[in-house]
């Protein structure tokens, strides 16, 4: 008798152990990545960081024109800014996050995005999430000379092809 309540709790146990395991590999739901994004603050995310992508792109940009083709006006700027601020405007967050979501069930278990939750609501998760723009933008902004310098051995290097290639004679 007593082998078989061992048997019987050893089974017990094996198969309480196989189900919790089974539990936290579930992946994880549409519905529960996009309560994840709800709690995240992600639409609201996604537009500031595109915001402040989009202004300092425009500026390096600008600079970066500026340098390389002189004669540009005010004007020329002007309408370039417009350009870019139509085509920001014509951003589609919704499909951007739509698209986001398998990745996300991808990688996060049931459990995974369960945790990340209870993180975002405590005081601090909602802490991260209001300063993480801001520290984006700061971050980007003190990257900004390395990334301006990068593109300008790039732009040289490109400059320098492409004159060694019209100077070449044709086959």
């Amino acid at each position: 008798m007593k082998r078989i309540a061992a048997l019987t709790l050893a089974i017990g146990l094996a198969c309480g152990v196989t189900l919790a395991q089974a539990a936290k590999d579930t992946p994880a739901t549409k519905q529960d990545v996009e309560t994840l994004f709800a709690t995240m603050h992600i639409r609201e995310q996604m537009h500031s960081m595109m915001e402040s992508m989009s202004k300092q792109s425009r500026q390096m940009a600008q600079e970066n024109l500026k340098k390389r083709l002189p004669e540009l006006t005010q004007k020329d700027l002007d309408r370039l800014n417009q350009l870019s601020d139509r085509i920001w405007s014509q951003t589609d967050f919704d499909g951007m996050i739509s698209d986001m979501v398998p990745v996300y069930q991808r990688h996060l278990t049931k459990e995974d995005v369960s945790a990340m939750k209870a993180f975002y609501e405590t005081p601090t998760g909602q802490k991260l999430l209001r300063e993480q723009p801001v520290m984006t933008a700061e971050a980007i902004e003190a990257m900004q000379p390395r990334m301006e310098k990068m593109m300008n051995t790039f732009m040289n290097e490109a400059d320098k092809m492409a004159n060694e290639a019209a100077t070449k004679p044709a086959p």
